[in-house]
């Protein structure tokens, strides 16, 4: 089965129709070589890690002379970025087949999952995931563009309804939201706690295994929704710019002023640490290297840190932090132990 150049090219860029990525996604199934072809490509965008060094025209043309196919292709665009913190092979195919077509979650009403997807309209459904170890940025139906940290999951409909724009969010995002005064964009998160914006720049992190939830708000304003399970009632906060919103288990919300853009230094391949308690070090590390933690020397919760990291190996930060705190530490496989 051959595919026709403009249909992959619309699927790369993200402007394929919801037919024409099913279409794709089942050649790219048919073979080995489909395969190798479309993951080349689109692997283009990986030579990054910071959304303004994207791979361009130039590059697309320089893989092409390198790499004789039968297929040929010019790109002047793209909506899907990834860059990978120590990506592994194993991501790279979840990456290809999953976070690259935004896993093409294609679902009827009554086929999604009542879990994930109960807020949203009834038209289809899509979803991208992030592995650990890598990022992501998808751009929405109304233009929107959200960057996804490692870990993350987005999940919004193929396009948004007449009076409002819904997504949901499962782990952490920066979004940047077209405005549109007649649709506020509402965004879900898994803690439970929402954010209504009509247009502006926000980071949230929601992950579901985090005691606290955290959104801030970078320029334009927002309303934090919360469901506070003590005073079971719904509380309604107004955000203004650098202002930091700190939700607890129980749905309770406290505001504070921040002065840096530490909480999306992620954005730029940058891990800052300030005085942060190492529970909370080693969920950070794990999402960003796509390790798993494995602590017996509970000593090492006693410690915080107070470091930045821009390009260091993992090996190089388990060093930093084991001198710092004097437990050792091994590595078996995809396992960092701490004894």
């Amino acid at each position: 089965m051959n595919m026709k150049q403009d249909i992959l090219i619309r699927v790369i860029r993200g402007e394929a129709t919801p037919e024409e990525n099913r279409l794709v996604l089942d050649w790219i199934k048919k073979s080995d070589e489909n395969l190798n072809y479309f993951s080349e490509l689109k692997m283009l965008w990986v030579i990054s890690s910071t959304p303004d060094k994207l791979a361009g025209e130039e590059d697309l043309i320089d893989f092409k002379n390198k790499t004789p196919r039968k297929f040929s292709t010019s790109l002047t665009g793209h909506k899907f970025w990834f860059g990978f913190g120590s990506a592994v092979s194993a991501a790279i195919i979840i990456v290809l087949l999953g976070v690259l077509f935004g896993l093409i979650n294609f679902q009827n009403s009554n086929q999604r999952d009542k879990n994930e997807s109960a807020n949203l309209s009834l038209s289809n459904q899509m979803s991208m995931y992030t592995d650990k170890g890598v990022k992501g940025k998808v751009v929405l139906p109304d233009g929107s563009v959200v960057w996804l940290n490692s870990d993350s999951k987005i999940v919004y409909p193929d396009n948004f309804a007449k009076d409002k724009r819904e997504v949901e969010i499962y782990g952490e995002a920066y979004f940047e939201v077209t405005k549109d005064t007649t649709r506020p964009m509402i965004v879900h998160t898994a803690k439970g706690f929402a954010i209504q914006v009509l247009g502006t720049k926000f980071s949230v992190k929601s992950y579901e295994n985090d005691l606290e939830s955290k959104a801030v708000l970078y320029n334009g304003s927002i309303r934090l929704i919360t469901n506070s399970k003590k005073d079971r009632e719904e509380v309604v906060l107004e955000m203004k710019p650098n202002d930091c919103a700190i939700i607890t288990e129980d749905g309770t919300a406290k505001l504070t002023r921040i002065d840096k853009t530490n909480d999306i230094a992620w954005l730029k391949g940058e891990i800052v640490f300030e005085n942060t308690p190492m529970s909370e070090v080693l969920k950070v590390i794990e999402r960003w290297y796509g390790k798993n933690f494995n602590v017996k020397d509970s000593s090492l919760y006693n410690y915080k840190l107070n470091a930045t990291f821009k390009s260091e190996s993992l090996i190089q930060i388990l060093d930093i932090i084991s001198l710092c705190t004097s437990v050792k530490y091994k590595i078996e496989e995809e396992n960092v132990i701490f004894q």
